[in-house]
């Protein structure tokens, strides 16, 4: 089916998207680090509960950065937040490498925690209504 749409001239490319996306997702990992970190400092999340904070850490990471690609690229809105959370998940495992000697640990739950929150990214904005308006065909009498 084919959607009409005004041309706004305002998406970007996809490469520039999901770089865009991956930068949002590495920024918001460092910030609510920063605040899971402050948490348990001031004790108001116990040291056994930080599992859980990095895997709500995660989920938001990758769905804001997914739904930011997504926002900017303005089409196949499905495949865009599955590649941003390819790239989320490659810059993770990229710092993994560089900064902790290649210790990998636990990848494969980070990687559906990341692609979960991904494609929680690309249905939040679907709806089931069909686009466009719907005419009554007015048909002439014999």
């Amino acid at each position: 089916m084919v959607v009409n749409r005004k041309v706004s001239g305002k998406a970007v490319s996809m490469p520039a998207g999901l770089a865009v996306g991956g930068a949002i997702s590495l920024g918001m990992t460092l910030a609510l680090a920063g605040i899971l970190a402050k948490m348990v400092e001031t004790e108001a999340l116990a040291e056994e509960n930080i599992g859980y904070g990095t895997m709500i850490l995660l989920l938001i990471s990758s769905m804001l950065g997914a739904m930011v690609s997504s926002g900017k690229i303005k089409r196949q809105r499905l495949l865009v937040c599955a590649l941003s959370g390819v790239v989320y998940m490659g810059i993770l495992l990229s710092i993994t490498a560089l900064f902790f000697g290649g210790q990998y640990e636990a990848v494969g739950v980070t990687a559906l925690l990341v692609m979960g929150g991904s494609m929680t990214a690309a249905f939040v904005g679907l709806n089931g209504k069909r686009g466009g308006k719907r005419r009554k065909v007015a048909r002439a009498h014999r």
